[in-house]
C-alpha cells in the first residue's frame, strides 16, 4: 500500500548473470522487491519511484536488456490526469450539468381510462404548473390532486409519481353505477336508434307509441316501466355504408433525393432549423433522438423530419376487382355496427360511377329491440305514480292497493311504509300528551 502511494516501476531484465545484477543493485542501496523469475535468463521485479535515478546509473554500460513494463501508483495517476486535464474538466462539468438537469421534469406521461381526454387533463396540469422544466421539489401533489378532482367530475382519484426526470400521472375513473341521485326500480324506455315501430310488448309501464310510428334516437317509448319487468319495443331499422375509390391509383415512388429539417427541444422550448424544401411532391418521415438512462431522460431532444422527393405514378385498377374490394370493405364495417341480436330483413346493393370514381352503397334492413333503459330517481318515480293514480281516478278505474300483488321493489311499498311510520309517530305523541 505504501509503495502504491509513493509509486513504483515494474521492470524486466534479460541476460546472463541476472543474480549478480540484483546483488549489485542491493549493494547500491536500491530497494528491489516482488522478484519473479520468468525464464533462466529473464527476471521481473519492482523498484520505487525515488530509486529510479540510482537504477538508471547502475544499468548504464551493462549488457542486460532492460524494459519498464508498468508504472503503478498515485503519482503516475495524477500525472496522467494533468496531461489530459481538458478532458477531465469537461467530464466534471458534464457530470455537474447532468446532476443539475436531473432535478427538473422532462416528460409527463398520463394514463387515463376511456372517456377522459388526456389533452384536457394535460392542459389543466400545465395551468397548475406541472409541466416540463419544473423543479421536482416544487411539485405540490395535494394541490394538483384536489384541483383536478374538482375540475373533472368523472375522476375519482389521481396519483402523481415522480421517477427520475419523468412524472407519471395515473387517473382512476368513477364507477358508472355511482350517482348523486338515489335510484328507484322505476324507469323510462327510450329509443336506442331511429326506426319504424313493429310491435310493443309492455310488460310494465304505459306505451306512448304504436305500430307504424317513426321514432328517432332518444324518443320516449314507454313511460313508468319497472326495471324488474322491462318492456320490449321491436322496430325496423336500417344500416347504410358507403365506400368509394378511384379507378386510377396514384403510387408515390422515391427519387432518392431527401432533406432533413431539425427541431431542437429543451424542456418545453422548441427551436426550428428551417430549410427551403423545393420538392413539388414529397413524403415526410419523423423520428426523435433523445438520451435516456433508466428513468432519467436528458432534456435535450432532436426531432428529425426527413422530406423525400417522390414522383406520382398512376396505375389503372381492374373494375371487377375494385368492386369486390369495396364490397368486402363495406360488409366488414357492417359486421361491427350491426348488433348480433338483430334479425336481417333485406339487403340492397348499388353501384354508381361518378367521373373516375366508383361508389358502392349497401343498405341493410333489420328487425331489433330498440328499447334503452333510462333510470328514474325516487322523486321522478313518485311524480309518475301520482300522475297515474290521478288519471285512473278521473277515468273511474280503481287504483290497486294490495301490496301482496306488487313487486317487492315497487316504490309504492316504500311510500306506504313512510306514511305508516309517520302515522305511528303521531299516535305516540298524542298518547304522551294525554
Amino acid at each position: 500500500m505504501i509503495s502504491y502511494i509513493r509509486g513504483y516501476y515494474v521492470i524486466t531484465v534479460e541476460g546472463i548473470g541476472t543474480e549478480r545484477f540484483l546483488n549489485y543493485l542491493i549493494r547500491n542501496n536500491i530497494n528491489v522487491y516482488n522478484v519473479t523469475r520468468i525464464s533462466e535468463t529473464k527476471i521481473e521485479f519492482s523498484v520505487n519511484r525515488e530509486d529510479m535515478k540510482k537504477f538508471k546509473k547502475a544499468y548504464r554500460g551493462s549488457n542486460f536488456q532492460i524494459k519498464v513494463k508498468q508504472k503503478t501508483g498515485i503519482p503516475f495517476i495524477i500525472k496522467r490526469i494533468y496531461k489530459y486535464k481538458g478532458m477531465w474538466i469537461c467530464a466534471i462539468v458534464s457530470l455537474m450539468i447532468l446532476m443539475g438537469t436531473s432535478q427538473f421534469v422532462t416528460d409527463i406521461y398520463i394514463d387515463s381510462p376511456e372517456g377522459i381526454k388526456q389533452e384536457e387533463v394535460r392542459k389543466e396540469l400545465y395551468k397548475l404548473g406541472l409541466k416540463p422544466g419544473i423543479y421536482k421539489k416544487n411539485i405540490d401533489r395535494k394541490k394538483i390532486r384536489d384541483s383536478i378532482m374538482v375540475t373533472f367530475d368523472e375522476i375519482a382519484y389521481i396519483s402523481v409519481n415522480v421517477k427520475g426526470t419523468n412524472v407519471f400521472v395515473t387517473i382512476t375513473k368513477k364507477a358508472e353505477t355511482l350517482s348523486s341521485k338515489e335510484q328507484s326500480n322505476y324507469c323510462n324506455i327510450i329509443s336506442e336508434k331511429n326506426g319504424i315501430i313493429e310491435k310493443v310488448i309492455p310488460r310494465s309501464g304505459s306505451s306512448v307509441v304504436s305500430e307504424g310510428d317513426i321514432v328517432e334516437k332518444g324518443a320516449l317509448l314507454v313511460s313508468g316501466a319497472n326495471s324488474k319487468a322491462l318492456p320490449e319495443v321491436w322496430a325496423t331499422t336500417f344500416y347504410e355504408v358507403k365506400k368509394s375509390s378511384s379507378y386510377v391509383d396514384t403510387k408515390k415512388e422515391k427519387t432518392g433525393k431527401s432533406k432533413n429539417v431539425y427541431t431542437i427541444s429543451f424542456y418545453d422550448k422548441k427551436f426550428n432549423i428551417r430549410r427551403n424544401i423545393k420538392y413539388k411532391d414529397y413524403t415526410i418521415e419523423n423520428k426523435t433522438l433523445k438520451l435516456t438512462i433508466g428513468n432519467y431522460t436528458f432534456p435535450l431532444k432532436i426531432d428529425v423530419s426527413t422530406f423525400y422527393e417522390v414522383n406520382n405514378v398512376k396505375i389503372e385498377k381492374n373494375e371487377k376487382q375494385l368492386k369486390e374490394e369495396l364490397k368486402k370493405q363495406a360488409l366488414k364495417e357492417l359486421e361491427y355496427i350491426i348488433p348480433a341480436s338483430a334479425k336481417y330483413v333485406d339487403v340492397k346493393h348499388e353501384y354508381k360511377v361518378n367521373k373516375n370514381m366508383l361508389e358502392y352503397l349497401v343498405t341493410v334492413y333489420t328487425s331489433e329491440n330498440i328499447a334503452e333503459v333510462y333510470p328514474l330517481s325516487k322523486s321522478e318515480a313518485e311524480q309518475i305514480i301520482k300522475d297515474q293514480n290521478k288519471k285512473n281516478e278521473e277515468s273511474g278505474e280503481s287504483v290497486p292497493s294490495n301490496p301482496s300483488k306488487r313487486l317487492i321493489n315497487d316504490i309504492r311499498n316504500e311510500f306506504e311504509e313512510d306514511t305508516k311510520s309517520n302515522e305511528d309517530a303521531n299516535n305516540e305523541d298524542t298518547n304522551n300528551e294525554n
